[in-house]
């Protein structure tokens, strides 16, 4: 896998980049859309969103397999105000289902080390209580809040969650550890009973 962290974005980076959305929005809603968003909606928001990057409002990683296609990303975003320049929040994780566990870890390593260059010490996220929060615990985060009608899923309300982690206690783990997950509580129990 190859890494980078663009400062722009070309035509066929955003067509990739909306593939690869559109591949997870088939399998699961937790980016936030019920269907595909297609070229047409989304090469707009992409380039919305390249705008943001090129004020340096984001960075974003892109994760690309052997042939050069984009098959991962995440996008962080500094807080803008000067007393929170420490927070940066993670959004769009996103991994091609036919990538899932070759890169996670590694990818994560190389998201750790951009937090760092940017001076940020708090990572913060949100996610839905159908996506993958038991993965973010796993990699070092807690709840600090919910919101029980954080979206809807064909009527349905869906929770969402809150998580903060402090790089230090990340890196800390990992030098302690050797591996970047965590126990958890729930694994604790399992293996007692």
């Amino acid at each position: 896998m190859h890494y980078s962290w663009p400062r722009e974005l070309s035509e066929q980076d955003m067509r990739e980049m909306i593939e690869l959305m559109d591949a997870v929005a088939v399998k699961e809603m937790t980016l936030g859309f019920y269907e595909p968003v297609g070229l047409e909606k989304g090469l707009p928001l992409m380039r919305a969103f390249e705008a943001d990057l090129r004020k340096g409002a984001v960075d974003l990683l892109h994760v690309r397999n052997n042939e050069g296609r984009i098959v991962g990303m995440v996008t962080l975003a500094r807080a803008p105000l000067p007393a929170r320049r420490h927070i940066v929040e993670m959004r769009r994780c996103v991994v091609a289902p036919d990538y899932r566990g070759q890169f996670l870890l590694e990818g994560w390593a190389e998201a750790l080390r951009k937090v760092g260059e940017m001076g940020c010490d708090v990572i913060t996220l949100e996610v839905r209580d159908d996506g993958p929060s038991v993965l973010w615990q796993r990699l070092g985060f807690r709840e600090y809040g919910r919101l029980p009608d954080y979206a809807r899923a064909d009527g349905r309300p869906v929770t969402g969650f809150y998580m903060h982690a402090r790089l230090a206690d990340i890196t800390d783990h990992f030098e302690a550890t050797g591996t970047w997950l965590h126990e958890l509580e729930s694994d604790r129990v399992a293996v007692a009973s």
